[in-house]
C-alpha cells in the first residue's frame, strides 16, 4: 500500500531522538525488543513518519508516569494517551502529527539538498548548504546533514544505485564549503591551537575537515594540513605551529603494517606536551597503538566536549 504525503517517512533516527527526547540506543531497544514502532528501512537506514514520532512521544510520557515499556508497546495510541491523564480529567487529543517546529522544518528542508544533488546542480548544493548553515549549529550541520548525505551518496554508489559522479560531486562541494567555513572562522589570537591531518594511506579527509571546522567555529586556532601525510611531516608541522593538540582522522579500516609504523612514529616522536586525539571510523581499531598517549573519539559530540575542555566554546 502506498503511503500518502502526510504519512511519508521523513525522519532519520538521529532527528527522531532530537524531536522526542529519547536516546538513540533507547529507540533501538524499544523497536528491537518491544516493536514499539516499526520504522521504514531504506538505503539511509531507519526512517520514521510523523505518526511514529507522535506515538514515541506518548510512550515517553507514559514511561515517565511509571509504566513499563514492555506493557506499553502493545497499546493503542488512545490507550497511551489515557494513561497520562489524571482520573476525572478530560483527555485532550494529542497532536498527530506534532505541531511544526524549527528543527522539523529544517530537517524536512534538507530534502532540497538531496534534490539539488540528484540534478547535479553544484550551485544549488552550495546554496542549500549555506542556507542550512544559517539555521543550524555547526555540529548539527555536520552530524545531521552533511555526513549523512555523504554516507548515503557513498552507499548508493557502492550498491550501484547511482553513478560515482554524484558521490564525487557531493564530496567536492562539501569539501569546498567546509574549507570556506574554516577560513571564515580563522583566528590568530585563539586560546589553543590544533593541527589536523590524516596519516599516510588515508585519503578520506572530509570527516577530519569537518572536525577542523568545528574547532575553528568554537573559537580555537586551527591548522589544517590535509590528507595522506607522512608521520615525520605531521610531527614537524605540529612543532612548527606551536600546537597544543594533534588531531588525526583515521578512516581507512585496513590495519596494514605501514600504517601501524606511521602511527607508532607519531606516538613516539610527538612532543610530550602535545595532546594526541584520533577520530573516524577506524579510530577504535588503532586505539591500542595510541594507548594512554591519546584520546579516541567516536563522534563529533565527544570531540566538541574535548574542545570545551581546552578553551573552546559551544558554537
Amino acid at each position: 500500500m502506498t503511503r500518502d504525503r502526510d504519512t511519508r517517512a521523513h525522519y532519520p533516527i538521529r532527528a527522531v531522538s532530537k524531536l522526542t527526547g529519547i536516546g538513540i540506543d533507547t529507540l533501538r531497544a524499544w523497536e528491537r525488543r518491544h516493536a514499539a514502532v516499526t520504522p521504514v528501512r531504506d538505503g539511509r537506514g531507519r526512517m520514521y513518519t510523523e505518526a511514529d514520532i507522535a506515538r514515541l512521544r506518548r510512550l515517553r510520557s507514559a514511561v515517565a508516569h511509571g509504566h513499563s515499556i514492555g506493557r506499553l508497546a502493545g497499546l493503542s495510541d488512545k490507550a497511551l494517551q489515557d494513561l497520562t491523564v489524571p482520573a476525572g480529567a478530560t483527555a485532550a487529543p494529542a497532536p498527530d502529527p506534532p505541531a511544526p517546529d524549527p528543527m522539523r522544518r529544517t530537517l524536512l528542508d534538507a530534502a532540497a539538498l538531496k534534490a539539488a544533488l540528484d540534478r547535479f546542480d553544484a550551485v544549488g548544493i552550495d546554496q542549500e548548504i549555506a542556507r542550512l548553515a544559517a539555521v543550524l549549529r555547526p555540529i548539527e550541520l555536520l552530524s545531521d546533514v552533511l555526513m549523512p548525505m555523504l554516507a548515503q551518496a557513498g552507499d548508493e554508489w557502492h550498491r550501484e544505485r547511482t553513478s560515482v559522479a554524484r558521490e564525487h560531486l557531493m564530496s567536492s562541494t562539501v569539501r569546498n564549503v567546509l574549507g570556506s567555513f574554516l577560513r571564515l572562522h580563522a583566528r590568530h589570537d585563539a586560546p589553543a591551537r590544533l593541527v589536523f591531518a590524516t596519516p599516510s594511506g588515508d585519503r578520506h579527509e572530509i570527516g577530519t575537515l569537518g572536525a577542523a571546522m568545528l574547532a575553528a567555529s568554537s573559537g580555537l586556532g586551527v591548522a589544517y594540513l590535509g590528507p595522506d601525510l607522512p608521520a615525520r611531516d605531521i610531527v614537524e608541522s605540529v612543532t612548527s605551529a606551536g600546537a597544543q593538540v594533534l588531531v588525526l582522522g583515521m578512516t581507512t579500516t585496513s590495519a596494514g603494517k605501514s600504517k601501524e609504523r606511521e602511527l607508532r612514529t607519531i606516538v613516539r616522536d610527538l612532543p610530550k606536551d602535545v595532546e594526541l586525539w584520533i577520530g573516524g571510523p577506524a579510530a577504535v581499531r588503532h586505539a591500542a597503538l595510541v594507548g594512554r598517549r591519546g584520546l579516541v573519539f567516536h563522534d563529533y559530540n565527544a570531540f566538541q566536549q574535548a574542545l570545551v575542555r581546552i578553551g573552546g566554546r559551544i558554537a
